[in-house]
This record gives C-alpha cells, structure tokens and sequence, in this order.
C-alpha cells in the first residue's frame, strides 16, 4: 500500500536529494520506473510508493542526487505498509469447498430425478435461477470485493451447473438424451392447431428459459 524513505536534515550532504523508485520481474529486468522523487532538506519521511495496483517482485531505490552536491549518500530506513492482515485467503478456500460439496450433492439429486422423470427438466431453470440468484444475493452481501465473489461464482457453475448440463445431454441407451427428449416434445407443441397451443404457453415458456440459460454454458467444461 504504502513505501517510504526515512532521512534526515543532519546528514547534510549524505541527505539523498532525488531518487527514482524501478519495478522489475527479475534482477536483470529492473528498468520499469514507477516513480520520481525530489527530497527537500527538511524532509525527514518521503513516500516513494502508494496505492499500487500492480504487483512487482523486484523493486529498487535509486540515488541520483544528494543534497549539497555529495557523492555519498545515507539513509535512515525504508518503511513498507503492506495490506491488512486477513483470514479471507482461508475463508475463502472453506466457503468453495463446502460450496462445491454442497452444489456436487444437489447437482446430483436432480439428475437423478430427471432421469427417473425427463418431465423434471421443465423445473430445471426454475431450480437453477433461485440457486443462481440466492449465489448472487450472498455475494453482494458478504463477499469482500469482486475477486471472491467470483470465485464463488465460478464454483457453483463447476459443480452444480456443468453436472446438470452433461447429464441432460449425454444419451440414454436408446440414443435420446433428456434434452433432446423435450425439444423433441417442444416442437411437436409448437406443431399443434393455433387452439391447443394456448394450452401448452406454459410449457413451451420454460423450455425456452432453460434453452437461454444453457447457451450461457461454456462447452468445453460442461
């Protein structure tokens, strides 16, 4: 969060007078200059660093000048003021793993109906909203900053979104698999006379949702 250099005025012309402050991501690539600093004689603490947003293995504190035109330098101390102490980095590896757990264990619940029972796909996306929006909710309420809140994001679609895709895709020993069963019946609804169709809105309204929410899915990891 926070660097400076402590001097001071008695030092005379030991007293650094102007320094620039280099990142680097290995001793022999030091050559990205972060920061220039000019030292008033009265100085006795000067940030050199504040507020980075970019994290740099190396740094390294250049004397260019010191006061009164001195060809030796002295400095008292360097001070580094890191970020806060926290248990988030534990926190967080408990909340994904009993969240993969818990999610693992639900994700398995529902394919198991569904394959009891394709009629269940039709409660899929409604069962897949709520769990999305209750991630959400939590997130925005207790999750300290983006980052978390996408990790936990990321652990839900793992476990519980992904599993729900692969089985209602992978056939059945007939060759059908759960969701093609229910296009399959989709289209025959679409198919049937403008007066039976009224009584199929509903049906036909959530396979469209779940189709929108699955097109969201990224294939390669479900």
């Amino acid at each position: 969060r926070e660097m400076s250099m402590l001097v001071a005025s008695e030092d005379s012309s030991y007293m650094p007078a102007r320094v620039v402050v280099l990142g680097g991501d290995s001793p022999a690539n030091i050559n990205t200059v972060l920061n220039a600093v000019s030292i008033l004689p009265s100085d006795s603490r000067v940030i050199l660093l504040e507020n980075m947003t970019r994290f740099w293995p190396i740094i390294q504190i250049r004397v260019k000048r010191c006061q009164q035109g001195g060809i030796d330098t002295r400095v008292r101390g360097i001070e580094v003021l890191g970020p806060k102490p926290t248990f988030w980095p534990i926190f967080k590896e408990q909340l994904c793993r009993r969240t993969f757990l818990f999610c693992t264990a639900r994700a398995h619940a529902w394919c198991q109906e569904i394959c009891q029972d394709r009629g269940c796909l039709l409660q899929l996306f409604g069962r897949l909203n709520r769990a999305l929006r209750h991630e959400q909710a939590f997130a925005d309420r207790f999750l300290p900053d983006d980052e978390a809140a996408q990790a936990l994001g990321r652990t839900y679609w793992e476990a519980l979104v992904n599993p729900l895709v692969q089985s209602i895709t992978s056939p059945d020993p007939s060759g059908i698999s759960p969701l093609a069963w229910l296009l399959s019946k989709y289209l025959e609804s679409v198919e049937l006379p403008r007066c039976a169709t009224s009584c199929n809105a509903v049906f036909s309204s959530r396979v469209r949702c779940l189709t929108q929410l699955l097109v969201h899915v990224d294939p390669s990891s479900a």
